[in-house]
C-alpha cells in the first residue's frame, strides 16, 4: 500500500509539474487577429562591415523611416533594434543588444545571442500579456533578416533561454544573405577583421545557416515573409536574397542604369525599377515595379501587390 501510495504520488506531481510548465510556455491571451493595417514595425539594421561596428538607427533607417511616416505610421509605431554600440556618442535606436555583463555587442557576437535578446525585447515589449499581446511587423535588411530567422525558429523550436512565443504578423528581409553572402565581400571581412563569428555564419554553409530551415519559421499568430533582393547587389546575390520559401518574394533585375544595389534595398523610396515578383506560384515576368522600401511597406500591410 505505501509503495502504490508513493507511485500515485510521484504521478501527480509530475502531472502537475507539466502542467505548470505548459502553463508558463502558453500565451496567456489569445493570439491576435490578422489583419491588413498599421501595427508596430520594427527595423533590423545589417552588418557593419567599415571602421568599428556602431550604428544610430535613425540615420540607418532615415528613408524607409521617413516613408513610413508618410504612410501615417506614428514615431511610437517605429522601433529600431541594434546589436552595435552607439555611432558616435548618439543613441537613435530604440533597443542595443546587451550581453549579461551589459556589454554591446560586436561583430564577434553570435547571430544566436542576438536573435536571443532581440526575441526577448519583442516579447515583453509587445507579445506578453502585460502589454496585452500585441502584433508586430519587422522589417530587416542584409544579416538582419538571419537574426529574426533565428529568433523565431529557437522560438518554435523551446530552445532554453527563448521566451515561449511571438506574435509577429509579417517580416519582410532586404537582401539578406539567406543562403550565404558574396564570398568576396567574406573575404574582406575576415582578413580585415580575423575572421568574425558573424562573418563565419553568413558563409554559405556554415552550421549556422544549416540549422535554420529553407521554410522560416512563424509566429503563435502565423507570419507572412516576404523575401526582397536584387541581381545588382554585390554583397548578397539575387539568388540568395530570395532563397527561403517566403510567401513572397520580389527580384530586381540589376540590368541597366536604373539599378537596386544592396544599399539601395533599404533606402529607394521613388520611381520605378525592372524586377519581377513571386507570390507562392512560378515567377513572373520581369517589369516596371514599385521601389524596395516601397514593396517592404505594403508587404508589412499585408499587400502584395507591386
Amino acid at each position: 500500500m505505501k509503495r502504490s501510495r508513493s507511485t500515485i504520488t510521484l504521478f501527480l506531481s509530475a502531472v502537475l509539474a507539466m502542467a505548470i510548465a505548459f502553463a508558463a510556455a502558453a500565451p496567456a491571451n489569445a493570439a491576435p487577429k490578422r489583419s491588413n493595417g498599421r501595427s508596430a514595425v520594427i527595423f533590423v539594421h545589417g552588418f557593419d562591415g567599415t571602421g568599428a561596428a556602431a550604428t544610430n538607427c535613425q540615420e540607418y533607417w532615415a528613408s524607409a523611416i521617413n516613408y513610413f511616416q508618410s504612410k501615417k505610421y506614428t514615431n511610437a509605431q517605429l522601433r529600431t533594434y541594434s546589436y552595435y554600440p552607439k555611432k558616435s556618442g548618439s543613441n537613435g535606436c530604440t533597443w542595443r543588444y546587451t550581453n549579461s555583463d551589459g556589454k554591446y555587442g560586436s561583430r564577434r557576437t553570435s547571430l544566436t545571442a542576438i536573435a536571443k535578446n532581440f526575441a526577448n525585447r519583442v516579447y515583453n515589449s509587445y507579445s506578453s500579456a502585460p502589454s496585452g499581446g500585441q502584433k508586430v511587423d519587422v522589417v530587416a535588411r542584409s544579416m538582419g533578416g538571419l537574426v529574426v530567422r533565428s529568433a523565431l525558429y529557437h522560438v518554435k523550436k523551446g530552445t532554453a533561454g527563448f521566451p515561449p512565443y511571438l506574435y509577429i504578423e509579417d517580416v519582410v528581409t532586404l537582401g539578406s544573405p539567406h543562403d550565404g553572402a558574396s564570398g568576396v565581400q567574406l573575404a574582406l571581412c575576415k582578413a580585415a577583421y580575423n575572421s568574425p563569428q558573424q562573418c563565419k555564419q553568413m558563409t554559405k554553409g556554415s552550421s549556422f545557416l544549416k540549422g535554420l530551415p529553407q521554410t522560416p519559421s512563424k509566429s503563435a499568430m502565423g507570419t507572412d515573409w516576404t523575401a526582397i533582393s536584387s541581381h545588382d547587389d554585390s554583397t548578397v546575390s539575387g539568388n540568395s536574397g530570395a532563397w527561403i520559401n517566403a510567401q513572397h518574394k520580389a527580384q530586381f533585375d540589376g540590368s541597366g542604369d536604373n539599378q537596386i544595389s544592396h544599399t539601395a534595398l533599404k533606402s529607394h523610396k521613388n520611381g520605378t525599377f525592372r524586377a519581377r515578383v513571386k507570390d507562392g506560384g512560378a515567377w513572373s515576368s520581369y517589369g516596371q515595379r514599385v521601389a524596395p522600401v516601397v514593396m517592404a511597406h505594403k508587404a508589412v500591410l499585408n499587400r502584395s501587390e507591386y
